[in-house]
This record gives structure tokens, sequence and C-alpha cells, in this order.
């Protein structure tokens, strides 16, 4: 009798409902999966677009600059040497055109700042670097010490 009871509390497992879930498992990978990959491309078409904005701002640059005066560079070199701003303004274009919040000036500013401080970081590990090629003791050029005050 408690077999019987047993029985009719839990259903048996049978063939098509291991299929089913099987199915079921199946269908659900592939859900995530085509999310993931849907992500990855708009992720990818995102920063192609602002790829291309950013090379059009540097190509606009370049221009502008080349044309008030005399220009050392060539346009190539020119983009490679303002790439890191040129993101930026793609970037900025970019969540502008598609209806996203910003602020100009203040992202303006705020990338500024970041990048005097990561010039200022580079000059240091240039020193540090130019002290240790030259020998601890010359220390001709003394890292922390700023050469405008010179």
């Amino acid at each position: 009798m408690a077999i019987e009871d047993y029985k009719t509390r839990t259903p048996a497992v049978t063939a098509q409902d291991e299929w089913l879930a099987e199915k079921q498992k199946e269908l659900d990978e592939s859900a995530a999966e085509r999310k993931q990959r849907i992500k990855e491309d708009y992720e990818e078409a995102k920063t192609k677009e602002i790829e291309d904005i950013a090379r059009e701002w540097a190509k606009r640059e370049y221009f502008r600059k080349a044309t008030s005066g005399d220009m050392p560079y060539s346009e190539n070199e020119y983009i490679k040497s303002v790439w890191e701003r040129a993101l930026f303004e793609g970037d900025l274009k970019y969540r502008m055109l598609h209806g996203q919040e910003t602020d100009e000036r203040k992202e303006l500013a705020e990338f500024k700042q970041k990048q005097g401080k990561k010039k200022a970081m580079m000059l240091e590990r240039a020193k540090a670097a130019l002290n240790e090629a030259l020998g601890e003791d010359d220390m001709l050029v003394p890292a922390g010490d700023d050469d405008d005050k010179e």
C-alpha cells in the first residue's frame, strides 16, 4: 500500500519527459548564446562607429591645422598623435547621435585633466628610466622636480 501511495505522489519520469527537459535545456542555452552574440555584435558595431567618427574628427583637425599653418606631420602621424582625443570626441558624438545624455564641457574638462595626469605620470616614468640608464649615482634628471621652474 505504501508503494502504491508513493507511485501516485511522485509521477514516474518517462522518456518523453526526459526528452522535453533536454530540448528545453538546449533552447535555454541557445537563447543565452544568442543574447551573448547579439550583445557582442552590438558592441562591435558601436566600437566601429565610434572609431569611424573619431577618424573623421582627426582628419578634420589635421586639415584645419594644415591649412592654418605649417604642419610638420603627415596625416597618419597626426591621427596617431591625437587618437585618444579623437576616440573621446567619437564617443561623445556617438552618444549625442543616439540620444544619450552628455555634458560636453564637463566631460572635456575631465578628459583633459585625466590626460594631464597621464602625461605627468609618463614623464615621471621616463625620468626614472633615464636615471636608471645613466646610473643611480648621476641623478642628472631628478624625478619629481618641475623642469619649468628653471
